[in-house]
């Protein structure tokens, strides 16, 4: 480790965060600020969110670590201000989506953390990072 408390696997986790999270916001930068303009109830989320999903189940299993996890939808809620150089978007219309990333973050890496905790209560199973069932 190295005298500023980081290291190789700090570096793994923000550089995995940096990486999936910028996807993932240009992502909803793009296609989410689509889907909305279309004012179907629902669509938005219909879509997105299963592509959120893989991109947090990708960078878990990049890092291994649930704070990717959590700081790529951090990455990705800071690309979905970008919405904001759109004419005619304000900011309490990006409230709900960037609050929605977040919280998928949340729960993303919640769950990274008690898979990842169980994996290594029973390390003979196959665990959510080993790609098997």
């Amino acid at each position: 480790m190295d005298k500023q408390g980081g290291g190789p696997r700090a570096g793994l986790v923000a550089g995995t965060a940096l990486v999936f999270g910028a996807v993932w916001g240009l992502g909803e930068a793009t296609l989410g600020h689509l889907l909305h303009l279309l004012r179907v109830p629902g669509l938005p989320g219909l879509v997105m969110v299963p592509v959120a999903v893989l991109i947090m189940g990708r960078a878990a299993a990049r890092s291994r670590s649930a704070a990717a996890v959590f700081l790529a939808g951090a990455v990705a809620a800071s690309f979905k201000l970008f919405d904001l150089l759109v004419p005619g978007t304000d900011l309490l219309a990006l409230s709900r989506p960037i609050q929605a990333i977040l919280f998928e973050a949340l729960a993303g890496a919640v769950w990274v953390g008690l898979a990842g905790a169980s994996a290594a209560a029973a390390p003979g199973k196959a665990g959510v990072f080993s790609g098997t069932p």
